[in-house]
């Protein structure tokens, strides 16, 4: 006589749920952070380009910090800078305004209304 077999017992498991799977094909596309990335990456090209820190003020050994307000609109461009705190030079003070107004299609992440520090530091 040959000892009992065991019989199977019907497990119940738990269906799993797909996730949507997410390849990429090609070069990841290059996205940013958020919207201060997007500042300081703007701002570093206009430094690059050189018209950030002003040669003047370069020459004059001039630093300082200018805290700008700004008014971004729905699409994601400055519609609106004025100074609140001034850097004490207005050479940097100017600088800081041009360099705020030239940003463009900010993330959608960015407020409506922001205080930015625009620091002025030579190397």
């Amino acid at each position: 006589m040959m000892p009992e077999q065991p019989v199977p017992k019907a497990s119940v498991t738990p269906k799993k749920v797909s996730q949507p799977q997410i390849t990429q094909q090609g070069p990841a596309p290059t996205r940013v952070n958020n919207w201060q990335d997007e500042v300081k990456r703007q701002i570093r090209k206009l430094d690059e380009r050189g018209l950030f820190y002003p040669a003047e003020a370069i020459a004059q050994g001039l630093e300082g910090e200018t805290l700008v307000l700004l008014i971004i609109n729905e699409n994601g461009e400055v519609s609106a800078a004025r100074i609140e705190q001034g850097s004490g030079h207005r050479i940097l003070d100017d600088a800081a305004l041009r360099a705020v107004r030239s940003l463009r299609s900010l993330p959608a992440d960015a407020p409506r209304e922001t205080l930015l520090p625009v620091r002025f530091r030579l190397k």
